[in-house]
């Protein structure tokens, strides 16, 4: 049994936590928030609220926009793939 004890312990001593390089950083651009690309050509023909409408991300002017679930065309740049 005495010779367990030194195995628990050097167990123990090699089981440090090891955290994730970049996990408590923020992202570059993101400090401020987003950037506001508008409202989508649907939701404003269809007059929709604001709490109606739903966020989108466009990867090419890297912000987001609002407007119908299934819009997906950004207002800025026209963009069609996130």
């Amino acid at each position: 049994m005495t010779d367990e004890k030194p195995e628990e312990e050097e167990a123990q001593a090699g089981a440090e936590l090891l955290r994730f390089p970049l996990s408590r950083t923020t992202p570059p651009g993101s400090a401020g928030g987003f950037k506001d690309l508008g409202i989508g050509a649907m939701a404003r023909h269809l007059n929709m609220r604001q709490n109606q409408m739903t966020g989108h991300w466009c990867s090419r002017c890297v912000g987001m926009w609002f407007g119908y679930a299934f819009e997906v065309e950004c207002p800025q740049c026209g963009n069609r793939h996130g």
